[in-house]
This record gives C-alpha cells, structure tokens and sequence, in this order.
C-alpha cells in the first residue's frame, strides 16, 4: 500500500470511529507531512482522497477542512431472499439486518429473489457491494468474489441460524413430560432427520427410551397445498394410538388444528400439537405451544458479523446459532389423554 493510501486509511479510521468529530478541524497537509513524515504533495493526496469519499469538506480562507457532519457509509450489503413469498419471518430477517448495517453506517440493498440465480447473483456483484446476506435461497455461484453469509439455514462456509436442534429438544421434553409416547411428527423439510428441529425432536425422545419415533414421520410434499384431511387419516389411522404432533412449523400446525377443530377433536384435551416458529397470525386465531425463534435477532447478528468480516477478511468464518424459547407451553399440549389421572401434570 502507498504512503497516501496509507494516511488516507488512518485519517478515515479516526472519522468513522469517531476520533474526528463531525464538523472538527482536521491536521492541515503542513501538519499531516510533518507528523507523518511525508511530502505535503503526498499529504494533499491523502486528503483529497477523503473529500472524494464525502468524509470531509473544505473551508475558504483559514478554515481548512473539516470532518462531513453527516458521514456517508462505509459501503453496500446485498440481501438476497424471497421477502414476497415468505412474509412475516423473512420480513424480520430483513428488519434485523437493517437495524445492523444502520448501526455500522452502511446501506442494505435488498434484492428479491428471482431465476435464474446465478445471472441475479452477478448483478447483485455488479451493484456497488461489498458483501451479501442471503436466505432460503442458493449460495453466490465461485465467481462472487464478496463475503456472504447465509442467513437461518446452517450450510455453507458462514452462517447465523437458530438454535433448531434445541427446539426439537424443548418440544420433545415437553411432550415427555405431559406423559406423551407416540408423537407424530409432521414436516415439509427435505432436512435430514438428524440434524434440524427434527433431529433434535427424535434426538431427545430416544434418548428417553422411546424406540424409532422416526416411525411416526409423515412427510408433506414440499411446496404443495396441504391435504390436511389425507394427513390426519394417515394419523388416526396408525397401529399405535399418536396422542400429539410436533410440527416442522406454525403453518402446519394451524392446519391442523383447525381441521380438528371441525371433526370435533378437542385440542389440547383429546390431542396435542406443538408448532415451530411462532407465526404471529397464526397466534392471534389460535394461541398455540410452539417455539419462538427470534429471527430480528438472527437478521442483526448475521449482518454484523458479516460487516466484521468484510472490515477484517482474517476473523474467523461465521458459524453461529441463535437460541430459541418454546413459548405457550399448556395452550395446545397438555397430558396425554390415556394416561391417568393421578399422573397427569397439568
């Protein structure tokens, strides 16, 4: 790096971290050559690097420069995700990494995701970023060459997602403890059954001597209308009596309680449902046992450690998860309707 690349650096790192105050004086080019030990030619490039990045602003006469009383920001973050067709959860994903980019002074751009997806991800390269967030959708094609993080799905080399797994363990406990052996677990996720909500859900029911309760899976076609009639006929029908279901999410679960609420089925005295993701909607029909997992939160982190990364490419990669909270624990779950009395504890 050269001399005036390398003052120009420093002096903007005073600006930004506030060492500068807006609308203070900065060191003349005299003072900046003699503190420096530098030419004032390469001093007066130094400065004028500043004023091309609205950082400062110079005076008439002897007023010299002096720091920009509204700074502009340090750079662009693209965040790539299907806002239109996700609604509430992405929405705050979105209004989380805002609040964070807000808070470091840099701009968010959010690109709504279209096909094919290597073409948009090298407009997106091509906008005036320097790094991406992304959700529920592929990773930036080899050719990207900006930091990226993927946000609520752990894969890839950075990432920030919910504590999914311990989700699956508190739903799980809960279910346990309300006396509950044969839960039926419903899931649109192609996910494997180790990993995720629905691994840590099978995880901690077999490590409290349920045998294969993988066996009371029942999948639903990704992105197809539910047939929740077909689905609860599959359950009723089953060799063991299934006293509740855990769900893959609140969308589910709202499915399914409003189709027993229409034959009849009292929930949670009859049979009980537990959701994941705590759809506000859906909780404002129906309060329901579900687990909370903070996704302005998630939003925040992701696109502050993606800003420390874009600021220090040697931190190390972004693996974090999240945690979680099952909220309404007794709304939609309560003791299973076969066991008795006396050992019932709600």
């Amino acid at each position: 790096m050269n001399k005036e690349n390398e003052i120009a650096n420093l002096m903007e790192k005073f600006i930004r971290e506030g060492i500068w105050k807006a609308g203070s004086k900065i060191p003349s080019e005299y003072e900046l050559s003699e503190l420096y030990q530098i030419n004032r030619k390469t001093a007066n490039k130094a400065v004028a690097k500043l004023e091309e990045k609205g950082l400062i602003f110079r005076t008439r006469g002897r007023g010299g420069s002096k720091v920009a009383l509204n700074l502009p920001p340090k750079g662009a973050i693209a965040y790539r995700l299907p806002l239109l067709n996700a609604g509430g959860f992405c929405s705050q994903l979105l209004k989380g990494a805002q609040a964070a980019a807000r808070a470091a002074n840099y701009d968010l751009k959010y690109f709504e995701f279209e096909f094919p997806e290597d073409a948009q991800w090298m407009r997106i390269a091509n906008s005036g970023i320097c790094g991406a967030l992304f959700t529920a959708c592929a990773p930036p094609p080899k050719e990207f060459s900006y930091p990226a993080a993927n946000v609520a799905h752990d894969i890839g080399s950075n990432f920030v997602n919910s504590n999914n797994f311990d989700g699956g363990r508190q739903a799980a406990e809960l279910f346990l403890a309300n006396g509950h052996r044969n839960v039926a677990i419903i899931s649109d996720s192609h996910m494997d059954k180790k990993q995720g909500r629905i691994g840590g859900f099978i995880h901690t029911m077999t490590n409290n001597g349920i045998n294969h309760p993988e066996k009371l899976f029942f999948p639903i076609p990704q992105n197809n209308e539910i047939n929740i009639h077909t689905l609860w006929e599959s359950i009723s029908s089953a060799k063991e009596k299934i006293t509740g279901a855990f769900c893959f999410s609140d969308t589910i679960a709202m499915h399914l309680l409003l189709h027993l609420n229409s034959i009849g089925i009292k929930v949670p005295q009859d049979f009980s449902v537990c959701g994941f993701g705590n759809m506000q909607i859906g909780n404002q029909i129906m309060p329901l046992t579900t687990v909370r997992q903070f996704p302005e939160t998630i939003g925040y982190t992701a696109c502050s450690k993606l800003i420390e990364l874009i600021e220090n490419p040697d931190c190390p990669p972004i693996q974090l998860h999240s945690p979680v909270e099952l909220i309404n624990p007794r709304s939609t779950v309560a003791a299973a309707p076969d066991l008795p009395p006396k050992l019932r504890t709600n």
